[in-house]
């Protein structure tokens, strides 16, 4: 399919199906700063690649490089400088040569969709308020999950 037409017909579908806010909007700021104080907890929920980047460069570069290359295969070359230029981030010399380990033997690694990285983060997000000793009825509603999901996440978490 032609990608100008494919993008004119996303267009009938708003951005909050994508699972991350939109760039540069309050709930993005929200979310970074969610992410950020809970750091630890986060980038353990996250894929790898998400994670590494977040770790490197911050919650922000990586909801910006998930929105325009999510959910595919992005090259990683072997020299840092341009890997900023094709992506615009700027990662240290030493992360990136642990990036690019990972990369497969066409230098490729799979970014994940916002979708998962996403769910990733509400994981985290549930199991910090169930440290938080929130209750059952809030987690509820607050994250749309069943008791049933709660008991599950709770049994399989002894530190919750």
């Amino acid at each position: 399919m032609n990608n100008t037409i494919h993008d004119v017909l996303l267009q009938d579908y708003p951005l909050l199906f994508s699972g991350l806010p939109a760039i540069s909007s309050e709930n993005e700021r929200e979310l970074v700063q969610f992410c950020e104080q809970h750091k630890e907890h986060v980038l353990s929920a996250m894929p790898w690649a998400a994670s590494e980047i977040a770790g490197t460069c911050g919650f922000k570069s990586l909801f910006q490089l998930i929105s325009h290359h999510g959910g595919r295969k992005i090259y990683i070359p072997k020299d840092a400088s341009k890997f900023y230029k094709l992506y615009e981030i700027d990662i240290p010399k030493k992360q990136y040569s642990r990036l690019c380990k990972y990369a497969d033997s066409a230098g490729n690694i799979e970014m994940p969709s916002a979708w998962g990285v996403f769910v990733a983060i509400r994981r985290a997000a549930m199991q910090i308020a169930m440290q938080d000793q929130v209750s059952p009825k809030s987690l509820v509603k607050t994250f749309g999950v069943t008791m049933r999901s709660i008991r599950l996440i709770k049994s399989r978490n002894t530190y919750l």
